[in-house]
């Protein structure tokens, strides 16, 4: 690829840039930077004159001929609004005054639809782009005349194509321009960004006699999809009916560019189409007769190497922009290396030229030594004949950049003494760009490889929790490589006495849990009176856990000062597939790489499950010393807990008084040989034992988390209530369950004036008995043969109790009322369920 050195000057430097749009108009140039500012830079006095701001990213702009200025917004509409007024030249000269700030109010919109891509101004009409549900709509819009007082623009035609998502592109944009007959004296004079002229007779080859003959410009727009669609603007029947509307051809890639070309000395006789995958269309007269005349046209497709971010046209070379540097193409070698099929026009059918060898035209192409441009302004020619090109960089620069002529390409030998300055700044230069984009590349490369990096070692951290899985499914003894364990601790905030759970985090793992990992604990009360904060989780981010580190998190478990225990805590570790790229990192990927955020969503995450425990009113008691019965104060009774209960469940009760006990007791009786067989306490007295269970009851399930194990039977503590309890085991002889003889059991008592408490022991000391059921095998002997009529009374008394309690149950399901004789029966009946207790054998 040959290179050429330009002469660059710097402009103006705005910072990095993702995307923006360059648009000379005389000696002022606009810029778009991506954001909702509008700049208006003096060509002058290089400088900013002007900033209007509007109310979201401005995608597109044109200027009027009556000095009027049209924005396209992003999902707001078209703006219009006057052009900023130029500064006097004494008032410059006397004071730099800082830029003007303008803010455009929606008042200024004059097309309200959020939908709108695109548009192109021509002739007094405005002609929109917008995509709907399933088709594109071309709008066309008569502009009102401003000296006769109208504003409203009004809709005179609508033309529907459907729309094809095969090729199109995430994020690309219509392109509209518009062609007229190179003789049309009303193009004199216009400098504008997409209005071209092309050659009468291949206009009229393209778009039809009609056109050719009332001199009407044709729109031509390139879709996202890569179809080609044109239409005439200026028919007489334009305005009573709908314009015909025909597909030209298919680039079938988005197309970026769309222009004319001058091949020779005969004028504009090329149509340029580019798209953003490098493919280049060239449509050109084919003369074929024998009197010389151009008898139908040509089309040439050739490919470069893409993507192609930006382009345009001056003469018979093309200027593209791809991700890292600027090239020109001539256009006549081009066209001169390719054949022309030919086509009949009568049948209207063409045959395409296509070419798939990128290293072609690549190597035809000239580059520039300017790299990472995303905008280019329509060329200009200098008096002295250097073409000069306005662009704008990736890294914000504003540049203008002569090109050499063919002249001074000959000449370079026998350069003066006075241009070897202007040679080594362009060659320092150009050595500036190339190092700017090494540095690009490799900061891009580093970026990359960190994601898959991140990404590399969170799928190694899932891998070891499947492994873990599977050897748990299949039976082995393996310890998980990341576990959280839980403790209930009692600790004393602002002078109050809490229940805090304290959950620990443990990383086995041969890796590091950094920055995106968070651990969740949810806090599940399925017996919690009201409906609201049944379900809680806390989210805790790591920072960095390094392989056999643990981290401890602290949680409280009371909510609005109520007791909700039991709950159940289920631990996950949880990694935000956000967290692969940082916000830093997001900011330094190149304008015309989609990244790799764009595609993750903000719950897009990994979950893996750690643990699940289950918190009951053992793990949650406050042990203290022992103490007899009279130490225990006196609480609510029996029927006050139980109208406490109902009233909280919304049904209605009768305030009537019942008798008051001093407390309450439950009890769990389990014979000695179950307790020895399974717990393994085989040589060991009764009274050891039963301490051994007491033990077992209250430090079985979790860790002790710094406490003592008790000494004695009887232990006195504190519930999550904060009412006082009283647990003791003692050995029992029963003579009546076994023939053989009298059969010892442990008897486990819950004693405690409050209800909520006595029920929520209870219910933990049988949890505790069926895990040990459930888990551990039956290796003990069989039991001895039981009495019948001991069963038989037990099943009788089952049998009674639950008939009296269906029968209370009928009674107050009438009206939601409770009478104080049903209140009285369940009463009866609860006292009847906790005595005479069955053995658990």
């Amino acid at each position: 690829m040959e290179a050429v050195r330009c002469s660059v000057d710097c402009w103006a430097d705005f910072g990095e840039l993702l995307s923006g749009r360059v648009v000379h108009t005389g000696t002022e140039v606009l810029l778009t930077t991506g954001t909702s500012d509008l700049l208006v830079f003096s060509g002058q006095e290089k400088r900013v004159k002007s900033i209007l701001q509007f109310d979201s990213p401005v995608t597109s702009l044109a200027v009027s001929d009556k000095n009027r200025l049209y924005a396209l917004c992003q999902s707001h509409g078209l703006y219009c609004t006057s052009f900023p007024q130029e500064c006097s030249s004494q008032s410059v000269s006397a004071q730099k005054c800082d830029s003007s700030v303008s803010t455009i109010s929606r008042d200024s919109i004059v097309i309200e639809d959020g939908k709108m891509q695109a548009f192109i101004l021509v002739e007094g009409i405005l002609v929109t782009v917008s995509l709907q549900e399933s088709f594109w709509s071309f709008d066309l819009y008569k502009v009102p005349n401003c000296s006769t007082g109208a504003t409203v623009y009004r809709k005179h035609a609508s033309v529907h194509v459907s729309q094809n998502t095969v090729g199109a592109r995430i994020g690309s944009a219509p392109v509209l321009a518009s062609v007229y007959p190179s003789k049309d004296s009303s193009f004199k004079g216009r400098t504008c960004q997409g209005h071209y002229l092309l050659e009468p007779l291949l206009f009229r080859l393209l778009f039809g006699v009609d056109a050719a003959l009332v001199h009407s410009p044709v729109i031509l727009c390139g879709l996202p999809d890569g179809r080609l669609f044109f239409f005439p603007l200026l028919l007489p029947s334009w305005g009573e009916q709908k314009p015909r509307i025909r597909m030209l051809h298919s680039l079938e890639q988005p197309v970026t560019f769309m222009g004319t070309s001058v091949i020779g000395e005969q004028g504009p006789q090329c149509l340029v189409i580019v798209g953003q995958m490098g493919r280049i269309l060239l449509i050109r007269a084919s003369q074929t007769s024998s009197d010389g005349k151009a008898a139908d046209c040509g089309f040439i497709e050739q490919t470069v190497r893409g993507p192609v971010v930006c382009a345009c046209v001056n003469g018979e070379h093309l200027f593209y922009s791809t991700s890292t540097t600027l090239l020109a193409l001539p256009l006549s070698k081009t066209a001169a290396s390719s054949a022309f099929s030919s086509l009949t026009a009568a049948e209207g059918e063409r045959e395409s030229i296509r070419q798939e060898k990128p290293a072609l035209l690549s190597q035809s192409a000239v580059c520039l030594s300017v790299s990472r441009v995303i905008a280019l302004a329509e060329p200009s020619v200098t008096p002295t004949g250097h073409v000069q090109l306005l662009l704008l960089s990736h890294s914000g620069r504003l540049l203008q950049v002569t090109l050499p002529q063919e002249s001074d390409k000959d000449s370079v030998s026998r350069l003066t003494s006075s241009k070897v300055g202007q040679t080594v700044k362009d060659l320092l230069a150009g050595i500036g760009n190339v190092w700017e984009r090494a540095t690009s590349v490799k900061l891009q490369l580093q970026l990359k490889n960190n994601v898959l990096k991140r990404l590399n070692q969170v799928i190694n951290i899932c891998s070891l929790f499947l492994t873990y899985q599977k050897s748990s499914q299949e039976g082995k003894d393996c310890k998980p490589p990341i576990s959280c364990h839980g403790v209930a601790k009692w600790s004393t905030l602002l002078q109050k006495e809490a229940l805090v759970l304290t959950c620990t985090l443990e990383n086995l793992s041969a890796y590091v849990l950094d920055q995106g990992w968070t651990l969740c604990i949810e806090v599940q009360s399925p017996y919690s009176l009201t409906a609201e904060g049944t379900s809680k989780t806390y989210s805790f981010a790591l920072k960095k856990l390094d392989c056999g580190q643990k981290m401890e998190v602290n949680l409280p478990l009371e909510s609005r000062g109520e007791e909700f225990v039991p709950v159940k805590i289920q631990c996950f570790l949880v990694y935000s597939l956000q967290s692969l790229l940082h916000k830093e990192e997001c900011r330094n990927f190149s304008a015309s790489e989609i990244p790799v955020s764009h595609f993750l969503e903000d719950k897009s995450c990994i979950s893996l499950t750690l643990n699940t425990l289950t918190l009951d009113w053992l793990d949650c008691l406050r042990i203290g010393q022992p103490a007899s019965h009279s130490e225990i104060p006196k609480q609510n009774s029996v029927w006050e807990a139980t109208c406490i209960f109902l009233r909280s469940r919304r049904i209605h009760t009768e305030e009537q008084p019942m008798p008051k006990a001093d407390h309450h007791v439950v009890a769990i009786r389990i014979s000695f040989d179950l307790l020895k067989t399974v717990l393994g306490f085989r040589a060991c007295s009764s009274a050891v034992l039963c301490v051994s269970v007491l033990n077992w009851l209250l430090f079985g399930m979790f860790e002790t988390g710094g406490q003592k194990f008790v000494e004695s039977a009887v232990v006195c503590a504190h519930g999550p209530d904060r009412q006082p309890v009283r647990l003791l085991t003692k050995e029992v002889i029963l003579s009546d369950v076994n023939a053989e003889g009298p059969l010892s059991v442990v008897e486990v008592q819950v004693q405690s004036s409050s209800m909520a408490a006595v029920f929520g022991l209870h219910h933990a000391v049988l949890r505790r008995v069926q895990g040990l059921l459930k888990d551990a095998p039956v290796k003990c002997a069989n039991p001895g043969q039981l009495k019948g009529q001991r069963l038989c009374e037990a099943v009788r008394h089952a049998e009674s109790l639950y008939k009296d309690l269906q029968d209370s149950q009928s009674s107050a399901a009438f009206g939601g009322v409770m009478k104080t004789r049903t209140s009285e029966s369940l009463f009866d009946l609860y006292l009847q369920l906790r005595e005479n207790p069955l053995v658990i054998l």
